[in-house]
């Protein structure tokens, strides 16, 4: 019997040691191998159509549609990587609507759920995309020229005759490099496809875009069960480059009108109440502040009266869905570092009842029954599962586990959440909050280098969240503790705290950042004196902030997409609404400011390594930012290293190109920090 009892916790042992041994650091290429889970649509019958993405290790990620039964069984419904976009259930949850490339025809294509091959219902030479299904109708959205509305064999004709003549581009307006491309005349028009006799009809076409660009999506317009009425949200302003000014419009039997007209500021996302008497929709209240807090508000269409609801909640709220009664909705807003649910009354003045866990929640849907919530749930160390949420216990159960296998041979860090004093503002300290990611082997034997990441925005925050691109986990495996912090500015703290940034570029979380490092160096399992910053966007033009101002602090920088010369930046970004309100003015007008919160202004003061990464189909930051600071830093005599991908734009997308870029930014620490 002892003999086996030894026997026994010999081989126990052996096992767990194998394990342990088998485990492998996390590399960029197993984030990019994961399957990430993203929209979902719930059918009538409990089953749900799951949108995922998954990368093969070839030079583009693949999505596809599955279908999750109410069994837990999981079978795919499209194949390739191609037919995975823009999809529609319909109203009687029988077939899958969805735009793609089948047998080698792009168009609309209809699924039968119960089995089956797939029809082509039309062929489109241009790309649809934010499908929608309403009784006999498919509505979606496709880029065409204006005038060619419906016709769309008339913009691809219209491409191709322009094609053949000079490359030169012609413009008398602003807005004409949009977040990434050279405008050339089209805009995003809504139409809908008949299912009966496949034809096609406008429903809003002209010089404005729906949903708005760059960054609208399905949200931005929905249609009526009955497919009679549509609502939808565009900005058409005369000055788009310089106007938040998006409004909601609403089309019944051709007739439209602005229903958010009295409101100069953004107005959102509108969506139909159940019984269609309604419209909820978010909307802001200052004009030209992109930032401004994201209050949700409700809209009689009848008496044209509007309330806003869920004000008890100081924070933005970024998606709702109705109930199927009408008297509530589901919303997610953001707090600290999370996007958690909330189920509020559809009244002024209504309570606001928390749901779920502190987590990331993403693509909230309430099943047809109304009793629950579909979401995605994710971490720094989870990525996206759906979840089911019971609307009246709060239970929450997990429907899918879609990395098990992958994630269990990973050795993976801590994440821990962080508080710590930031600036002073009004003689009060204020607090500040973020996360860290501790690999396992760090102690105080072996204390480790820290990196700090810094979010972009300036008015964005670090989640936690399961990052496709800005993901710490690779680094962490590096041997790096990685610093997240959410210094002034970010979201999810209250308004005040995301106004505080304003004119306050380069100081307030700046401040906020500095009493962060100084706080962890005193951390036994880190190594203060090996410290380096790397940041995208606003998180990179802290680290060119950094390199004009911390002196020797850090040990090396990474500044990804990061303005170095606001002045010059005025003149090449595409949206000039933000820097306006950011700095206080124009160039000519506050010429002081712009050179003030500019880093090469103090080029004398440049001391630290940088890494400097750059899109040159950025038309945000434009690629002249990352140029002035690279030739600056070289005619100092700062050790530098310019990095372009000349296929890229404000983010790194194709893998390849994701690869390169974080195994460049690992070597960079490597050869500062080790």
């Amino acid at each position: 019997m002892k003999i086996r009892l030894a026997l026994l916790i010999t081989l126990c042992f052996a096992a767990v040691s194998v394990n342990a041994q088998q485990l492998k650091p996390v590399s960029i290429e197993d984030i990019m191998g994961l399957d990430m889970l993203g929209a979902v649509t719930p059918d009538a019958k409990g089953g749900v159509i799951l949108q995922i993405t998954t990368w093969d290790g070839g030079e583009r990620f693949l999505r596809d549609l599955w279908y999750l039964a109410p069994s837990g069984e999981m079978s795919q419904l499209t194949f390739g990587g191609t037919g995975g976009g823009s999809h529609a259930l319909s109203p009687d949850g029988k077939s899958l609507a969805f735009y793609g490339k089948r047998n080698g025809v792009d168009g609309i294509h209809v699924l039968p759920l119960s089995g089956g091959e797939a029809r082509t219902l039309m062929a489109l030479p241009v790309y649809a995309d934010n499908l929608r299904w309403a009784a006999n109708g498919i509505f979606f959205t496709a880029p065409v020229f204006p005038d060619c509305a419906a016709d769309f064999k008339c913009t691809t004709d219209r491409h191709e005759q322009v094609a053949k003549g000079t490359s030169a581009l012609v413009y008398e307006e602003l807005y004409y490099r949009p977040w990434n491309t050279w405008a050339d005349g089209t805009h995003n028009g809504l139409f809908l496809l008949n299912v009966g006799d496949n034809s096609v009809k406008a429903i809003a076409v002209g010089k404005f875009d729906v949903p708005p660009i760059p960054f609208g999506g399905p949200e931005d317009y929905d249609v009526s069960k009955d497919g009679k009425v549509v609502v939808y949200a565009a900005k058409k302003v005369d000055d788009p480059w310089i106007s938040t000014n998006d409004d909601i419009f609403e089309v019944v039997d051709g007739v439209e009108r602005n229903l958010t007209a009295a409101n100069l500021a953004s107005d959102r996302a509108p969506r139909l109440s159940p019984d269609g008497s309604k419209i909820a929709f978010a909307s802001q209240a200052i004009p030209g502040f992109e930032s401004d807090r994201i209050r949700l508000k409700i809209l009689d269409r009848k008496t044209g009266d509007v309330i806003t609801i869920a004000d008890s909640i100081n924070n933005w709220i970024l998606g709702f869905q109705w109930l199927p009664d009408g008297k509530s909705l589901v919303v997610l807003t953001e707090e600290e570092g999370h996007l958690p649910l909330y189920k509020v009354e559809a009244k002024k003045g209504g309570s606001a009842t928390r749901l779920g866990g502190r987590y990331v929640y993403k693509s909230p849907v309430v099943t047809a029954d109304g009793k629950s919530v579909l979401a995605t749930r994710q971490t720094m160390l989870d990525p996206p599962d759906l979840y089911k949420i019971d609307l009246k216990t709060g239970k929450e159960t997990r429907l899918t586990n879609l990395n098990r296998e992958k994630l269990a041979g990973l050795e993976l860090p801590k994440v821990e959440e962080i508080r710590w004093e930031g600036t002073v503002i009004d003689g009060k300290a204020q607090p500040v909050h973020g996360f860290l990611v501790v690999p396992p082997q760090a102690s105080k034997a072996t204390p480790l280098p820290l990196v700090v990441f810094i979010h972009g925005g300036p008015q964005g925050s670090f989640l936690n969240s399961y990052h496709p691109r800005w993901n710490p986990l690779p680094f962490a495996a590096q041997g790096f503790v990685v610093a997240l912090p959410n210094p002034t500015g970010s979201t999810g703290y209250g308004q005040d705290y995301v106004n505080n940034i304003s004119r306050h570029w380069g100081d307030r979380p700046y401040e906020d950042i500095m009493n962060m490092v100084e706080v962890l160096s005193e951390r036994p399992e880190i190594d203060g004196t090996k410290v380096c910053a790397m940041g995208g966007s606003y998180g990179g033009y802290m680290a060119n902030w950094m390199e004009a101002k911390a002196g020797e602090r850090f040990k090396c920088l990474v500044s990804h997409a990061g303005p170095s010369d606001l002045a010059a930046k005025y003149g090449t970004t595409d949206e000039l609404w933000f820097p306006e309100w950011e700095i206080g003015g124009t160039p000519w007008d506050v010429p002081q400011e712009f050179k003030k919160w500019s880093p090469v202004t103090y080029a004398k003061d440049f001391k630290t390594p940088m890494l400097i990464i750059h899109g040159a189909n950025d038309f945000r930051v434009s690629l002249e930012q990352a140029q002035i600071m690279f030739q600056t830093l070289r005619r100092v005599g700062v050790k530098s290293k310019l990095v372009v991908f000349p296929d890229e734009d404000h983010f790194i997308n194709r893998p390849v190109n994701r690869r390169f870029w974080y195994h460049t930014i690992e070597d960079w620490l490597r050869t500062h920090l080790k």
